[in-house]
């Protein structure tokens, strides 16, 4: 559906509430809206997608209570975070292994992994929660192509160019020089295209997005960010990235991190303010979801402490060059995430704004479904 034709739906149900996102929902932090029967309808009749939920061995002790509940609220689909960190080819295709030896052993009731399309469609029909992977950095690949083609076997579907700081590939959105794609990762872009992974460019700096999106031959994704103009955090992206992204048939993932919502409760109509205004400048066929549900404060505090300092790799600026934003909170520790529990209201909101029945089912999982398709053929 075009912008246009979804503003003129819009007014044609009579929407009380502008979707042009120059109106906050309601104050940040403070939720009001209850779940209602048509959302909870909604809900029954849809694929619902998260992409990006954090599964790194050092987070929640590869506990599965998370995906218990994304299972019995109707999930469809999550793709999980599996590598070891700082990330490694062998660390990567060894968590992996061991996610699925855990669900084969522990939950192959009903979890089943899915690769392509196709699978994830049988495993809907079987009544399971499917689970796919990706990574959040090209470092695993090193600088051998090659090992592209065996993490996509390995069932790995998109892939973040850089996480925050500059590697081979790409710079990271705390680099402030922000220098575009390397020669190298010119290459990675189009091996990604060639094999199938997706390309991800949240975390990624604000040029080498641009240059990725225009190279690739696929339609890109920014699995897990929000909207700067709606908070201006350094994880969060532009109206040219927002654009870009979508003229190449894209989509964009709604972060769940309060810090990066302008939240640190991370209420419901804080996520909606990020889903309409980008619904509003692109249009909802180019929206997701991408929780990215971190575990707790002790493990990001775990993370920064053990992995950053243990082995060198510093993945969040220091205060003196990160960018300030309306929380006080830069990094996303001491905010809460947007929680699977919450997504009834999230799409009452979406309802009562007027968003046409297919406008929210695409966002909910069909727009990264589209992705995923075109990534196959």
């Amino acid at each position: 559906m075009k912008r246009r034709d979804f503003l003129l739906s819009t007014l044609a149900m009579g929407a009380t509430s502008t979707v042009l996102g120059k109106e906050p929902a309601a104050k940040a932090g403070k939720s009001s809206n209850k779940a209602n029967p048509a959302a909870a309808a909604l809900l029954a009749s849809s694929e619902i997608w998260d992409m990006t939920i954090p599964w790194t061995p050092e987070d929640r002790d590869w506990d599965l209570d998370i995906l218990r509940r994304f299972k019995r609220l109707g999930y469809t689909f999550t793709s999980l975070t599996l590598q070891d960190w700082p990330p490694t080819f062998e660390g990567t295709l060894g968590s992996i292994q061991r996610f699925k030896e855990m669900v084969k052993a522990e939950a192959s009731d009903w979890i089943t992994f899915g690769t392509t399309v196709a699978e994830i469609e049988q495993g809907r029909r079987e009544g399971k929660l499917v689970i796919g992977f990706h990574s959040q950095e090209t470092r695993p690949i090193g600088e051998d192509l090659s090992r592209l083609e065996t993490l996509r076997a390995a069932g790995l579907r998109h892939m973040l160019l850089a996480y925050n700081v500059r590697n081979l590939v790409a710079d990271g959105c705390a680099e402030t020089g922000d220098a575009g794609l390397s020669n190298f990762g010119r290459s990675v872009v189009k091996e990604m295209n060639r094999v199938g992974i997706v390309v991800d460019c949240s975390h990624t700096g604000h040029r080498s997005t641009l240059e990725a999106i225009e190279l690739t031959e696929r339609p890109p994704i920014f699995s897990h960010s929000g909207a700067y103009n709606v908070v201006a955090h350094i994880r969060n992206i532009r109206d040219d990235q927002i654009r870009a992204c979508a003229a190449k048939g894209g989509v964009i993932g709604i972060v769940g991190i309060g810090s990066f919502l302008g939240d640190m409760e991370a209420g419901t109509e804080s996520m909606f303010r990020h889903l309409d205004y980008m619904v509003s400048l692109v249009g909802p066929e180019h929206v997701g979801l991408g929780s990215d549900n971190v575990a707790s404060a002790e493990f990001r505090a775990a993370i920064k402490k053990q992995a950053y300092q243990q082995h060198g790799v510093k993945s969040w600026p220091d205060a003196s060059i990160a960018w300030t934003n309306p929380t006080g909170k830069q990094l996303p520790r001491g905010s809460k995430c947007f929680q699977p529990e919450q997504l009834v209201e999230l799409v009452g909101m979406m309802l009562a704004r007027g968003y046409p029945t297919d406008a929210v089912k695409g966002i909910l999982g069909g727009n990264f479904k589209r992705v995923y398709a075109a990534s196959e053929a």
